[in-house]
């Protein structure tokens, strides 16, 4: 073969190869993207809110390339194909989500803060992740039901030893260690998983995922019950299981979308006693309700780690509401008529205290509150929204006239009030859900010494 044809005949074949994921996409469609966040298809025109104008979109081919990039065809092969080689020559992920740390074991990238003592709360936010809790418990005592708050343990926090060499695990107290030094203090009702994982020897969350496995959520589920007193099933090293090999890691997912390897989950023997209300994708919904066979009733609020320990809260109660809302409302309280309120976070969330205050009826002070001073300009601040007779007050506080321990009063027509305290944006704010009052009422915002 002559060089030109060679040379030629090279080009066509490697020109062929870059066609491959856009033709396919012609034939087989666009492939699933194995990242949540991908690019959607975009569209050259758009149209205004009003839908009576439409322009130009001038990003249109910058989001065409984006949106290939998530979803052309073979994409899952060739990131699988591409993770294998990461993994098994370099011993590294090939995700930004993923860490790949030692005998095969993820860990999940945004535990890394945590892990390495580089994402620490301030103290101003460590008061107000506790303030928010102890305003949450007083409108729970003032309204006759339980509270607890329980911390899910980040997986390299209890399994740090298949954490890769290159990161150094902190020595100094976290997040999580801060909080609950705090949370004994104000007596706020806790468990914190972590101690109650690190006294079992025996590993019980999974290889290739960043949650507990079904051994896991029982444990998690005995040690609320007993926090709670609530009558239970015991299942935890007492009931029979078996065991199948049949469970996908979100971890292994991200990495091998194509041909997620498949690990070991228990199931026990005999079901569980409670059933779904109403229509259930998975335990991953956003809210279910469940009907069990005890007295009580439950409302939870809960992350990812929830959807497993789910069926094993269900039987213990009931009526049952289960909520991914950031935000502890009254509404959900109330519709499911709940005296056992449990906020469950993980570890790495629990920063998140600190952003989103409850819409919870604040419990009014008896008397003025003792050893207070006006917040200089918190007043002109202050925003309302009124809503089903109940009325928000939102306002923000100006730098230097609190410390890392000053709480927040709000005094609505004479009656005084402790605020949520939070963080928007790097501002420290504050929040009020009161029953609706007359306009013109007067408003003072006052901060403890």
């Amino acid at each position: 073969m002559k060089d030109g044809k060679k040379y030629t005949f090279y080009f066509v074949i490697f020109l062929a190869v870059l066609l491959v994921p856009f033709a396919g996409m012609l034939i087989t469609g666009p492939s699933k993207s194995e990242s949540s966040s991908a690019a959607r298809l975009p569209a050259p025109v758009m149209v205004s809110e009003d839908e009576n104008k439409t322009t130009i979109n001038k990003d249109y081919l910058k989001q065409l390339g984006e949106y290939f990039e998530g979803h052309c065809a073979l994409r899952q092969e060739m990131v699988t194909g591409y993770s294998l080689v990461t993994a098994k020559v370099f011993r590294t992920s090939s995700s930004k989500s993923v860490i790949y740390g030692k005998n095969g074991w993820m860990f999940y990238t945004d535990t890394l803060g945590d892990y390495t003592g580089t994402e620490v709360m301030s103290e101003r936010e460590l008061n107000d992740c506790v303030r928010t809790l102890k305003l949450i418990d007083r409108y729970c005592k003032a309204n006759g039901s339980e509270f607890v708050f329980v911390i899910a343990a980040n997986k390299n926090s209890l399994y740090g030893e298949n954490m890769p060499y290159y990161y150094a695990k902190t020595t100094k107290p976290g997040n999580r260690v801060r909080l609950v030094e705090r949370l004994k203090e104000e007596g706020i009702r806790y468990v914190d998983l972590y101690d109650v994982f690190a006294a079992e020897n025996k590993v019980l969350y999974h290889k290739t995922d960043s949650h507990w496995n079904n051994e896991g959520a029982a444990l998690a589920a005995r040690a609320i019950h007993e926090a709670t007193g609530q009558m239970y099933v015991e299942r935890y090293n007492k009931a029979p299981y078996k065991v199948q090999k049949d469970f996908k890691g979100d971890l292994a997912a991200m990495m091998y979308p194509s041909s997620v390897p498949l690990e070991e989950e228990i199931y026990y023997d005999g079901g569980f006693g409670f059933d779904y209300e109403g229509k259930v994708e998975s335990n991953f919904d956003n809210k279910i309700m469940t009907l069990g066979a005890l007295g009580n009733n439950l409302m939870m609020y809960r992350d990812s780690f929830g959807s497993s320990l789910l069926p094993f809260m269900a039987e213990s109660y009931k009526n049952a509401l289960f909520s991914r809302s950031l935000t502890v409302q009254v509404r959900d309280i109330r519709s499911i008529k709940a005296n056992v309120l449990i906020i469950e976070k993980a570890e790495r969330f629990l920063p998140q205290l600190s952003a989103n205050p409850p819409k919870l009826p604040a419990t009014e002070i008896e008397g003025d509150p003792v050893g207070v001073k006006e917040l200089e300009g918190a007043a002109d601040s202050i925003r309302t929204s009124s809503v089903n007779g109940f009325t928000t007050i939102t306002g923000t506080l100006k730098e230097g006239t609190y410390s890392d321990n000053t709480k927040i009063y709000v005094c609505v027509g004479g009656h005084w009030y402790e605020a949520y305290p939070f963080r928007d944006n790097g501002k420290e704010c504050f929040q009020l859900y009161v029953e609706e009052f007359p306009e013109g009422t007067e408003i003072k915002v006052a901060g403890s010494l």
